[in-house]
């Protein structure tokens, strides 16, 4: 009997580390997570049974990630966890489809009764979907007209009729294991077993006393107790070999390359979720587990063959809707254009999961648009409205669609003119001219690999809130790698994390919220974050980070003050790849255009009626050194009817002559200008901030011609969306 794979959902280790220990104790295989969208990542790669899921999580919350993960696969049970029970809450879950609802604390009695009831009921349906099952074992193909596919599909025959031991590579969901059951079933060993095991979920003591026995020593035959020696003739399926430890990957490299200390005939598939490259270079794979297998075959990513999506929707539509008793249902144009369009994440498997939640919850024959799950179409035609949206003329879109479809061929032929040329059956200078004309770059210099970091210490600041007035507390708190930075509430401990999901506001200063907190004017905080490069960070608040003297000079000596570690983790850098324009470049209109480049540089134009008027500034980060030179210093500034127009707004209450410049028509009202070209340097000082709030410093070159923070959040916005496609 499989044993079951739980995913743990939790912000609180303590609750973490209690429940994982005690359900280990009890013999499942337990998976833990500190908030939705890692949960979600780890149910898109991997096989999970069911979740216990708390309500109150951090950048997405129980609720949400409870309907995305019924979008994805419904028959993942998942239960709701909460210290703040309500009615209300418990009603909203179970109707999203939550199997039950616990309140904290509970007990490992209570949550065990749960598990059987869960495993209970889906070994029930696991039976009937075998008795129904409407696929016999030679009727199995696999569908698609891409080359790579057409090409796999040609493979397996001959693959299959040999003996040789065989490597699949590629994403989760993209369908190694299914190769790996067309080779079986095409081979002599079709009547023998299909051995599965998912290396990911067994300790490697385990897993190498299960694979070999109990003989020590990599030139050791197999022991008769083992899995390798009791397959016999059968075919033995490895799933995500690279989570092996190194020692026993080679012990296994030894064993496949040596084929008479198996103890027996098996055949051995392996596969790794990534591709071939990344692991080698990572140290994550042996590189002689790599040479020992002579076949290789690559799954490409659904996204990568969007011609074979169509085909794949009609074949699960057909098998689900006579799997549950249903007439041939349609998906109308405007779904397919969307679920064509879609990434797929989890590829194959999750294209497979949303066909079958459609069929059976859509009661007419034609699936539209608005059948398709929120989390999936929202995503969609948030992405394709800005699309469409961005260009002013047809020329401007014919332009921008040929760049993309130069870029495409570009990568998928490594960036070779010649082959590329050869493909799109045009002459190599023609490409050539079209790279040029487009700003296409072929060979970028790879910056040094940085590591993340954090303070090393924690350290507080008190101030006051620029557009609320209040007093304000800033305590900026070490955070583990990967954590990225959050805000949290110094009164609730209530959380947000600096991510531009969450901005709500970018009127007069930058601003965040979530259901449960806000933080308000973030942005020269995040600006010399940006700087120092200071990625995993706790900032606790009352609702808005205090103004200091309007620059960003007293953070700079906050973060000295509490020095800085690297940590062991690898810093992850956007790093622009090609040209993007946001707005109609034109001296008197707002443009922002981003470009490749070795560094990040800001060039920033700024056009004010006197006595400020044109100023243009060209910043490099070339460190904090530089920041704290030439933009910290900068400070806030604004016009004396702006600031009563705010006043009328009930903002500026924290305005005073010491923390912010004053202009009226003629002059500077309240003090003397630190930099002659003071006002646009802290418009670069403000685009700093605003743009870590897409998660990772950027490398690349920004020219902003009169825009402020709405336009510099619509700038990450297009760069999140354009790098997912």
């Amino acid at each position: 009997m499989k044993i079951p794979v739980i995913l743990l959902v939790d912000d609180e280790d303590s609750i973490i580390a209690t429940l994982k220990g005690s359900l280990e104790d009890e013999g499942y295989i337990v998976l833990i997570s500190s908030d939705g969208k890692k949960a979600l990542e780890i149910i898109k790669s991997q096989p999970v049974d069911l979740v216990f899921l708390d309500i109150w999580l951090p950048e997405m919350d129980g609720l949400t990630t409870l309907r995305a993960i019924k979008d994805f696969n419904s028959a993942i049970e998942v239960v709701m966890m909460t210290g703040h029970g309500s009615v209300n809450t418990a009603v909203q879950a179970i109707k999203e489809g939550a199997f039950d609802f616990l309140e904290k604390p509970f007990s490992l009695d209570t949550v065990i009764e749960l598990i059987n009831q869960i495993i209970k009921k889906q070994q029930s349906g696991n039976d009937k979907a075998d008795a129904q099952s409407g696929i016999e074992d030679d009727e199995l193909v696999l569908i698609g007209n891409d080359q790579s596919i057409v090409r796999i599909r040609n493979m397996i025959p001959r693959i299959a009729r040999s003996d040789e031991d065989v490597l699949l590579t590629g994403r989760s969901g993209s369908g190694k294991e299914f190769v790996s059951r067309l080779i079986h079933l095409n081979s002599r060993r079709k009547k023998s077993r299909l051995v599965k095991i998912n290396c990911a979920f067994y300790t490697p003591q385990k897993l190498e006393a299960a694979l070999f026995g109990y003989r020590k020593g990599k030139g050791q035959t197999c022991g008769k107790k083992s899995v390798i020696f009791n397959a016999k003739d059968s075919t033995i399926f490895l799933g995500a070999v690279d989570t092996l430890p190194l020692r026993v990957q080679e012990r296994l490299a030894n064993v496949i390359s040596n084929p008479q200390l198996k103890g027996s005939n098996a055949r051995i598939i392996a596969a790794l979720n990534h591709d071939l490259e990344k692991p080698v270079k990572s140290r994550t794979f042996h590189k002689g587990l790599v040479e020992c297998f002579p076949r290789v075959i690559e799954m490409p990513a659904l996204k990568n063959r969007r011609e074979d999506i169509p085909l794949l929707l009609d074949m699960f539509v057909d098998y689900f809707c006579k799997d549950y008793g249903f007439k041939k249902k349609h998906i109308e144009d405007d779904a397919l254009e969307i679920l064509v369009n879609y990434d797929w994440p989890g590829n194959v498997k999750e294209l497979k999961n949303l066909v079958e939640k459609m069929v059976v919850s859509v009661p007419t024959r034609n699936i539209t648009a608005h059948d398709i799950p929120p989390s999936l179409r929202d995503e969609m035609q948030y992405g394709m409205v800005r699309y469409y949206e961005r260009y002013e003329t047809m020329e401007e879109s014919e332009a921008a669609w040929r760049k993309n479809y130069l870029l495409y061929y570009l990568r998928k032929y490594n960036k070779d003119v010649r082959k590329t040329a050869a493909k799109l059956q045009i002459r190599e200078e023609t490409l050539k001219k079209y790279i040029e004309d487009y700003g296409i770059i072929l060979k970028e210099k790879k910056p040094e690999k940085k590591f993340q970091r954090t303070l090393k210490r924690s350290i507080v600041l008190g101030g006051t809130g620029l557009h609320s007035g209040d007093k304000t507390g800033l305590i900026l708190t070490p955070l583990p790698p990967d954590s990225g930075i959050v805000f949290g509430n110094i009164s609730s401990g209530e959380k947000i994390p600096a991510d531009i999901d969450y901005v709500v506001s970018t009127n007069y200063a930058t601003c965040l919220q979530n259901e449960k907190t806000r933080a308000f004017t973030v942005e020269h905080l995040l600006a010399t974050l940006h700087a120092y490069r200071i990625t995993n960070l706790m900032i606790k608040i009352n609702n808005e980070v205090p103004i200091m003297d309007g620059s960003a000079l007293d953070f700079c000596r906050l973060i000295e003050d509490a020095g800085i570690e690297d940590q062991d983790e690898w810093l992850e850098e956007f790093i622009i790849e090609e040209k993007h324009i946001l707005g109609k470049v034109k001296k008197k209109r707002k443009f922002i255009t981003v470009e490749p480049a070795d560094k990040l540089i800001i060039h920033y134009i700024l056009q004010y009626p006197k006595p400020v008027g044109l100023q243009e500034y060209t910043f490099t980060l070339d460190g904090p050194e530089s920041f704290k030179k030439e933009i910290a210093p900068a400070r806030t500034f604004g016009f004396v009817k702006d600031i009563e127009a705010l006043e009328k707004k009930g903002l500026a209450s924290g305005g005073r002559l010491s923390n912010f410049i004053l202009i009226d028509d003629e002059k500077i009202i309240n003090t003397d200008l630190r930099f002659p070209d003071e006002f646009v340097r802290h418009k670069i000082l403000d685009m700093l901030g605003d743009l870590y709030l897409l998660g990772h410093p950027i490398i690349g070159r920004i020219t902003a011609n009169m825009t402020g923070h709405t336009e510099n959040a619509e700038l990450i916005r297009m760069l999140r969306n354009q790098r997912k496609l």
